[in-house]
């Protein structure tokens, strides 16, 4: 499993990001796969997930894994959660793709396969948050609302904020047709000094680059940059370690990013 540095230092967090080594799956999933969704053997991931519990030292049920859908929903996470019935859980956690809360011995996730998981620590005030930011959740500012939601609910202030951007597609590897960059520029984001762009480069698309757009973004919240750990490996490229969805297209498993407060 991968750490942040700066995380790592905090005595009472605990967090991780899979890599696609240490499971039971095989083929194209092989073999550690956390993702639900996808034609590889729910068996297989239940063992996954099962070992992962295990490696950590707590029971499945505290890990809190949205079914996500390249939204913008941010939901918290509060006591009331665990007393739902299995089915209602399920249905909550349905179109969330970022939690947040201030219980303790909770893992908080985001499953990714190339889109940005990012982690979320206010060191003042107790309050974690994970976020699986794709695309459209970048374009849809889903590392802001979830800011916003700690602060508004939690009482968080950004200052306070540490923050972990986790390993997903590098930009020499994220082509996007006009209609993705059109989307960033029509919600006021300015792609013009760190993505590529056709005709000033070899590339004949445009290429955007998901971990530094969302870095900005909590830069431009108020989170010092000194507090944000940006991961440098790219999902696409690490065929041995991480599932890429755009290298292997649905055939693709994915990794899990989880963050917790010790009790």
């Amino acid at each position: 499993m991968l750490l942040f540095d700066l995380f790592d230092r905090e005595e009472n967090i605990v967090h991780f990001t899979t890599t696609r080594e240490g499971g039971v799956s095989d083929g194209s999933y092989s073999s550690f796969n956390m993702g639900n969704f996808s034609d590889d053997s729910p068996l297989n991931i239940s063992e996954n997930r099962a070992i992962l519990a295990r490696m950590l030292y707590m029971d499945i049920s505290r890990f809190v894994i949205p079914h996500q859908t390249h939204g913008t929903k941010v939901l918290t996470i509060d006591k009331t959660f665990f007393d739902l019935d299995h089915a209602v859980a399920i249905e909550t956690l349905y179109g969330v793709d970022a939690t947040i809360t201030v219980e303790k011995d909770i893992f908080l996730c985001a499953t990714t396969a190339d889109c940005v998981p990012i982690i979320l620590y206010d060191k003042r005030n107790h309050v974690i948050a994970a976020i699986h930011a794709g695309w459209r959740g970048s374009v849809g500012r889903i590392v802001e609302k979830t800011v916003v939601e700690m602060k508004q609910q939690l009482g968080s202030s950004p200052a306070d904020i540490i923050a972990g951007i986790g390993p997903a597609i590098d930009v020499s590897h994220y082509e996007v047709g006009d209609e993705v960059v059109s989307s960033f520029k029509n919600q006021g984001f300015d792609l013009s000094d760190f993505s590529l762009f056709p005709r000033k480069n070899r590339y004949s698309k445009y290429h955007v680059d998901l971990k530094e757009i969302n870095r900005r973004e909590l830069i431009r919240l108020g989170v010092p940059e000194a507090n944000i750990e940006k991961s440098l490996l790219c999902t696409f490229e690490k065929e041995d370690i991480f599932f890429s969805a755009r290298r292997q297209t649905v055939h693709s498993g994915r990794m899990l990013t989880g963050i917790m407060m010790n009790g």
